[in-house]
């Protein structure tokens, strides 16, 4: 939904065990919730002409509002006005050993602007270049646009449907390729998101 700007470098922290079987390529983890974000993710970019840069997000953390099954809900009060969102952290990573930091999949409603359900993916590595990250679920592939370790769908009508898609529950997979060219493959639950969504709508109506 109409482009915005880029996640900051720290959102969440992940729980101690699932960074642990990342990084060392240890026995499969079980699905793993994000605890205690210290900011909720910035908007997507903006298009040009660009507005003037919007004040940095503080160092405050957002309040857990409800976990639904594999998404955890969360408010963050902040200067430009409230800002709700879902996040959920990948049941699977592949390859193990590939080096990443936070992986984390968003649905956020920024509720000063007006925008409801931006879906957003931190992939915990600088992405390559035009290459762009490919979500599947129910089905069905999107394609989305990447900058730095965020995609994102830049189109307003794909990201409907995929949300559309995601409402189905069941698997989600998340395709992209690292600047150093490593492939990954990311399995998320979208068990939960409708209600988390819903759930958002009355914290952000």
């Amino acid at each position: 939904m109409g482009g915005r700007s880029i996640i900051p470098a720290l959102l969440i922290t992940v729980l101690a065990p699932f960074a642990a079987a990342q990084q060392t390529g240890g026995p499969a983890f079980q699905p793993v919730q994000p605890q205690d974000p210290a900011a909720p993710p910035k908007p997507k970019p903006k298009p040009a002409p660009a507005k003037k840069p919007a004040p940095a997000v503080p160092e405050a953390k957002a309040r857990l509002l409800e976990r639904v099954k594999e998404w955890a809900v969360y408010i963050y009060e902040g200067p430009d006005g409230r800002v709700c969102f879902a996040a959920s952290a990948p049941t699977d990573m592949q390859p193990r050993t590939a080096k990443r930091t936070h992986v984390i999949f968003y649905v956020t409603t920024w509720q000063k602007d007006g925008v409801q359900n931006e879906v957003s993916v931190r992939q915990g590595y600088a992405m390559k270049a035009k290459a762009g990250a490919t979500v599947t679920v129910g089905g069905q592939d999107f394609v989305l646009s990447t900058e730095e370790e965020k995609a994102y769908p830049k189109d307003p009508a794909d990201e409907q449907k995929l949300l559309a898609a995601m409402a189905g529950g069941g698997p989600m997979i998340v395709k992209a390729t690292s600047a150093k060219g490593t492939v990954t493959t990311d399995q998320y639950s979208a068990d939960g998101l409708s209600l988390a969504v819903q759930k958002m709508k009355e914290a952000c109506p």
